[in-house]
């Protein structure tokens, strides 16, 4: 994928994130929330929510089952 694709993609990602934070707070009143795992995924979304500006809560269910690889980064990301 070519480096302009990418940022394409990455800035609509980014808008989509805005809309659906204005959506959360004009209906809710309340941040979006965003589920986050600590998987690739979850950090890519987290990365471009940030990058966003838009006010964003990240929720993380903790369970059992989890690596504890990603429970340590889990910490680590959100000292």
């Amino acid at each position: 994928m070519a480096d302009e694709e990418l940022k394409e993609k990455a800035e609509r990602a980014i808008e989509m994130i805005r809309l659906a934070a204005d959506i959360s707070e004009a209906y809710y009143k309340k941040p979006l929330r965003i589920a986050y795992s600590g998987g690739k995924d979850s950090d890519v979304l987290a990365d471009l929510a940030v990058r966003s500006g838009a006010r964003v809560e990240f929720l993380n269910s903790h369970t059992s089952v989890d690596a504890p690889e990603t429970v340590y980064h889990i910490r680590r990301v959100f000292e």
